[in-house]
């Protein structure tokens, strides 16, 4: 069976999420056709609504309708950062209560072979607010990944002597995992576990 043009760029369109294969955006498509047209409208209305009003922090980079973000906002003069590697891996911090400090999302971690290198990411930017906003601590969340060991050993560089603690997430969580995919309890262990660099 040929599926018409108009469905095979939707599932083309799905497939070209993370993590979605060929077979799952087809069954999304699927989906979405069988729904009635207003609930497909709806969908559709949110995702323009997304792309028009999201938006990132100038100060944090973090998604947000505001700038700055409220995160940035309501914890100005905070004097410790945490470091990510993007905005969803704020949730399980925020979700399980452990930390109010202020963040710093990177858009990535350093991946010489994907092409992504300094200038990718948003690291002058975090060495420029710990220099001007006094920061005291930097905290590295990016995971446990080669990639991420080698964005923290980076930014560590950059800093020099700088007058600021640097710690990283305790080692309990599991090599290669996505950060918003922990559950709090294991958030809540890695982080008072945090270790000096």
């Amino acid at each position: 069976m040929v599926e018409p043009p108009s469905l095979e760029k939707l599932i083309s369109e799905f497939e070209s999420l993370p993590g979605i294969g060929h077979k799952t955006a087809r069954r999304l498509a699927y989906h979405i056709l069988s729904r009635p047209r207003e609930r497909v409208a709806a969908f559709s209305e949110s995702l323009l609504a997304a792309a028009d009003n999201v938006k990132t922090c100038s100060l944090c980079h973090v998604y947000t309708e505001s700038d700055p973000c409220p995160i940035c906002s309501s914890r100005a003069g905070t004097k410790v950062i945490c470091v990510v590697e993007k905005s969803s891996d704020i949730l399980p911090f925020e979700n399980a209560g452990i930390y109010r400090g202020l963040y710093h999302v990177l858009g990535g971690v350093l991946s010489p072979l994907d092409g992504v290198g300094p200038e990718a990411l948003y690291i002058p930017q975090l060495v420029d607010r710990i220099k001007k906003e006094g920061v005291t601590e930097i905290i590295f969340a990016l995971g446990s990944s080669p990639e991420a060991d080698s964005t923290a050993m980076l930014i560590d560089r950059l800093l020099g002597d700088a007058p600021v603690r640097r710690t990283r997430l305790a080692r309990g969580i599991p090599m290669g995992s996505e950060l918003e995919f922990i559950d709090e309890v294991t958030m809540l262990r890695a982080f008072e576990s945090r270790t000096a660099l």
